[in-house]
């Protein structure tokens, strides 16, 4: 948006050719649409664009936004625009309602630039009006050329301080403005090319009919070359540039209220192509129910929702078929999966999937390791028969690997295990990938998954108390200005989320990111809905904007390291039971209940670290740790009810150096 002022100068001048006369001379206005390249990446229209600006500048959230270090010549800008608005109040209230519109355009592989249009209506007609912009432009210093693109004529200045460009030109009604010359030329070319103007696309002529004008403005996608300007902040776009081929244009109405935008509009799915969305698009949607079930800890969630899964799959399989290359890679891929484990993805999954699948992430203050856990939920139409049928797959699993895994339970609800690599990924794609060697229990009418037992867990924790996503009321509230009922459902808490970004960008990303936290944290909740109604899906977009600044950090006070016990008594009853059934490094031995009678840290052969044994009942019976082989420290026992009987600090013996397996079969050391 550079030199935005210059442009205004011009509209401001343009004014003065409201002549009575003009307004009974012949008209030869055009739609701006015929005029903007079918390659824009976005474009923004305002039916008022002063007024709207002074909505919008006046906001918390653009005075937030302007302090982005990427704004800074935008901000450079609208603050001289603030100014000349405000000295000029009543030319500008005339100036304010006049069509205005801005689209975007790659210039480069990893660069772009705008093009401006401005409806002069009958000043448009009147050469001395277009003398007279020449003539005040070059009283700023500039320099003019003149040149010719085929009939149309293109005056450039030159600003010889910055020594950039501004190319003016008038094609018909409108007077287009550009500091990319190629883009001048392209948009006076592209005017007598129907083939390649935006207005003349049938789905984008479909988009601009379906999108209303309440609001500030509209903006319209353009999803052939979306990818492209995604890629100027991204490294790798590939798997945007796939979805993104299954999409034509969104229109948006935008609307800003107390600081929350909200874009209601309509997106046209690409029906000529084999994807996911286009199936999802045919295949009704759903109340979203999945909230009740993830944790108030979710900072990101992805939903799929249908009439049923049957009826979507039916129709993805119905979609894939026009593209007998991917029909054959899923066909394949299914096949194999039931012949290895000798079940029918139909009788075992789709007869008892419901009308809703999502994917969740929880936040985190501290990331172990960079890697974000995944927890997925899918409704059954009836968890009786999606017990049973999940039971038999595990069934067949244990007939053809070496699954050790018993079942378990926590807190009256049952753990369970499929080690099955790739299940999820092969019916429900890359999106489910990280679901692949799943721990999952039931809770309501879904059946909950994750490779992380501990995610799973909290989420149970959450869900007896009540302490979910759809309880939280800032969420409620957000996700009331979306439709209840969804084919897609994304969200993302940018605030609470942002200590996963770590696990998510790379490097040079997440620095900077680290650096720009305030602005990234300011935006509370994003959401985005699409709800299918054939292949055109009502589309809507929602950000909250709330002022976030970092806390003053207290000074961080030295620990005394030797007096924490790592399994002391106040440590949770979900990480007893963590340590005790999950971890890598644990062997256990049980009762013939099945109940865990001994857990013990190991490495290798040797016993070392916490050394943890139950009563049948559960209750921790002795604690303690080794050190390769060799108890150490303090060790606890207690009652069976659960009281600390004593303390003690044994002495060590030759027989504290067999393993544990030595021990636990009776067998002396050699």
């Amino acid at each position: 948006m550079k030199k935005i002022v210059i442009v205004l100068v011009v509209l401001l001048l343009a004014i003065g050719g409201y002549f009575a006369w003009l307004k009974w001379s012949p008209n030869k206005f055009t739609d701006v649409f015929y005029l903007i390249p079918d390659d824009a990446v976005m474009v923004v229209e305002t039916q008022d664009p002063i007024n709207n600006w002074q909505t919008f500048s006046s906001s918390e959230m653009w005075s937030g936004l302007k302090t982005f270090p990427p704004f800074a010549e935008i901000t450079r800008n609208a603050d001289v625009l603030d100014e000349v608005i405000k000295s000029n109040q009543q030319v500008f209230g005339l100036l304010g309602q006049r069509h205005l519109l801005i689209s975007i355009h790659m210039t480069k592989a990893k660069d772009y630039d705008f093009v401006y249009y401005a409806d002069m209506q009958e000043a448009s007609k009147s050469s001395m009006i277009k003398a007279s912009l020449v003539s005040v432009i070059k009283q700023f210093g500039f320099s003019q050329t003149v040149k010719k693109v085929g009939d149309v004529e293109v005056n450039e200045f030159l600003d010889p301080q910055t020594r950039e460009v501004l190319s003016i030109c008038f094609v018909n009604n409108y007077l287009v403005c550009s500091y990319n010359k190629g883009l001048i030329e392209k948009v006076v070319t592209t005017s007598q090319l129907p083939t390649s103007q935006l207005g003349t696309q049938a789905r984008f002529d479909e988009i601009d009919r379906l999108t209303s004008q309440e609001g500030l403005c509209r903006i319209f996608v353009n999803y052939k070359t979306l990818h492209q300007y995604m890629g100027v902040y991204m490294e790798d776009v590939s798997d945007l540039k796939s979805l993104f081929t299954s999409l034509h244009y969104t229109g948006f109405d935008i609307n800003l209220k107390d600081n929350l935008v909200l874009a209601d509009g309509s997106t046209v799915v690409n029906d000529s192509l084999s994807s996911a969305l286009q199936a999802l698009s045919v295949s009704g949607k759903s109340n979203s129910e999945i909230e009740s079930i993830f944790s108030e800890k979710t900072s990101f969630l992805f939903s799929l929702g249908f009439t049923d899964f049957n009826t979507f799959y039916s129709n993805f399989e119905k979609v894939l078929k026009a593209d007998a290359e991917a029909y054959a890679k899923q066909d394949a891929a299914v096949k194999k999966l039931e012949k290895f484990l000798k079940i029918s993805l139909q009788e075992q999954l789709f007869d008892w999937m419901g009308s809703e699948i999502g994917i969740a992430q929880y936040e985190t203050d501290v990331l172990i390791g960079n890697k974000v856990k995944n927890v997925m939920a899918i409704k059954a139409k009836d968890i009786a028969l999606a017990t049973e049928q999940l039971a038999y797959i595990e069934k067949q699993i244990r007939k053809r690997t070496p699954l050790k895994f018993k079942e378990l339970n926590y807190k009256n609800y049952p753990i369970k295990y499929l080690e099955v690599k790739g299940l999820f990924k092969t019916i429900l794609g890359n999106m489910f990938e990280k679901i692949e060697k799943p721990y999952y229990t039931f809770l309501g009418d879904f059946v909950v998954l994750s490779d992380d037992p501990k995610t799973l867990l909290m989420t149970i924790d959450d869900f007896i108390e009540q302490k979910t996503l759809s309880n939280k009321e800032d969420f409620r509230t957000f996700r009331g200005q979306m439709p209840e009922k969804i084919s897609v459902l994304a969200y993302v808490s940018p605030d609470r989320h942002f200590g996963n970004f770590k696990g998510l960008l790379n490097k040079e990303s997440w620095e900077s990111s680290k650096k720009n936290q305030n602005h990234i944290r300011s935006f509370q909740q994003i959401g985005l809905s699409l709800s299918g109604d054939g292949d055109v899906m009502r589309t809507v977009f929602c950000a909250d904007y709330r002022k976030w600044e970092k806390l003053e950090e207290l000074p961080i006070q030295p620990i005394d390291t030797a007096s924490i016990d790592l399994f002391q008594d106040t440590l949770s009853a979900l990480d007893l039971f963590i340590v005790s059934n999950f971890q890598d490094n644990m062997s256990n031995t049980y009762y013939e209940s099945g109940q865990v009678k001994t857990s013990v840290e190991m490495e290798g052969k040797l016993m070392d670290g916490a050394y943890i044994e139950y009563y049948e009942n559960g209750i921790v019976k002795v604690k303690g740790q080794y050190k390769k082989g060799v108890k150490t420290g303090t060790w606890k026992y207690y009652t069976p009810n659960g009281v600390l009987e004593k303390r003690d600090k044994p002495s060590n013996t030759e027989e504290d150096n067999m393993s544990f397996w030595d021990k636990i079969l009776g067998r002396n050391k050699e």
